[in-house]
């Protein structure tokens, strides 16, 4: 039975009315900060992206508060985490993102995590002036000609980019296939991101098929793949699709590589044998052993009893800068807020070293994983041209 987290901030619900102080030993106000997580709808996405994004919160808020609170113009003020579960949709979202700045009164927003919902809710936040990180979205649009909107995570394009490469020149593919989701953001443009980046670097891409969420009947789209006979298969997707895309193409006699974007969460398909042999992308990973992340597993070990993926690291480091953020304007004010993101030095986090330049997408670097014998192993490391 996992540990629980003593938590010192009050988790605010849709229809919940009231809100206490945070530790009572302190008395100034309270600093709001809104957490949007899948915490409704498929088990898969709770598991991946909704628990994982709450224990993040969490554990950042929760040491905050340990410490005294946010030190804002001489004054110790705790934060409070208002928490607005949903289930994985664009107007859910959107409601969410409403009811937080208009309802709940915070001064930013965490969250959502995939690219669809994250583009809706972003346009709200930009319009009401209110600074909005989220920490897996890696869609071009979620940032894009927005000043208030931030992403934790490196970009689809930039994704496409180093995945197509590591394709071509180190897994020495010459022929692949794509199969992605046709009605979903995330899933569409990093599919055609790569298989257009790898034509450019003279690859084939031999199929490009395509599917609609919630349809499970793919054995026409597997057959041309294994028709095709390509050398490597790129799944952009989420852990429910590929556990069961990867599954069929190996039942169908497909032996070559799979690769998957950051979209797949690793940890939750390791133990699967379809996944041998394959790569990944991730915007975090508990390999990494940096010194901020050796202390972050640990901290969220003892909490959860459970490794951290990557929505808890992204989460925890887009509360840290908030933070940071709020330190250094010494002011909790929205415009405040978003200024202090831009002008903060590099912060080196627990997913990386993250710096907001010129707009809301961090130059990062992407970490490539893969799957051998039952484990998720570290590969490499992909710095990003700046």
């Amino acid at each position: 039975m996992k540990k629980r987290l003593f938590s010192l901030v009050l988790l605010v619900l849709i229809g919940t009315g009231g809100m206490l102080s945070g530790c009572g030993a302190v008395q100034e106000e309270p600093v709001r900060i809104g957490l949007i997580a899948y915490l409704q709808g498929d088990g898969i996405t709770i598991e991946s992206s909704g628990q994982p994004t709450l224990n993040g919160a969490e554990l950042a808020v929760q040491q905050i508060n340990e410490s005294g609170g946010l030190r804002v113009a001489g004054r110790q003020h705790p934060v409070e985490l208002v928490v607005i579960p949903i289930e994985n949709g664009v107007a859910n979202a959107v409601d969410a993102a409403r009811s937080l700045i208009i309802e709940r009164g915070v001064v930013a927003i965490v969250g959502p995590q995939y690219s669809g919902d994250a583009i809706a809710a972003a346009q709200i936040a930009e319009d009401a002036g209110i600074p909005l990180l989220s920490g897996t979205s890696t869609n071009p649009r979620t940032t894009e000609n927005r000043r208030f909107i931030f992403r934790m995570a490196f970009t689809d394009t930039f994704q496409a980019e180093t995945l197509a490469k590591l394709a071509y020149e180190d897994l020495r593919a010459r022929r692949v296939a794509v199969l992605y989701d046709s009605t979903d953001t995330y899933s569409n443009d990093l599919g055609l991101f790569f298989g257009a980046t790898f034509a450019n670097l003279g690859g084939e891409v031999v199929a490009s098929e395509s599917f609609e969420s919630g349809n499970w009947n793919m054995d026409a789209q597997f057959k041309r793949i294994l028709d095709a006979n390509p050398d490597l298969v790129f799944l952009p997707v989420y852990p429910a699709e590929a556990i069961f895309q990867a599954g069929s193409l190996r039942k169908m006699g497909y032996n070559g590589i799979l690769l998957g974007g950051d979209g797949w969460n690793p940890p939750s398909l390791v133990n699967l044998p379809a996944f041998e042999g394959s790569f990944a992308s991730t915007t975090y990973s508990e390999k990494v052993t940096t010194p901020q992340n050796q202390v972050f597993v640990r901290a969220y070990l003892d909490a959860y009893n459970i490794s951290p993926v990557d929505a808890a690291g992204l989460t925890y480091d887009a509360f840290q800068m908030i933070f940071a953020a709020i330190e250094m304007q010494g002011s909790f004010d929205p415009l405040d807020i978003r200024d202090g993101l831009y002008s903060l030095p590099q912060y080196v986090g627990v997913s990386g070293p993250i710096d907001f330049v010129t707009n809301g997408d961090p130059v990062k670097p992407l970490n490539i994983l893969f799957f051998e014998a039952g484990e998720v192993k570290f590969y490499k490391a992909i710095q990003p041209e700046r």
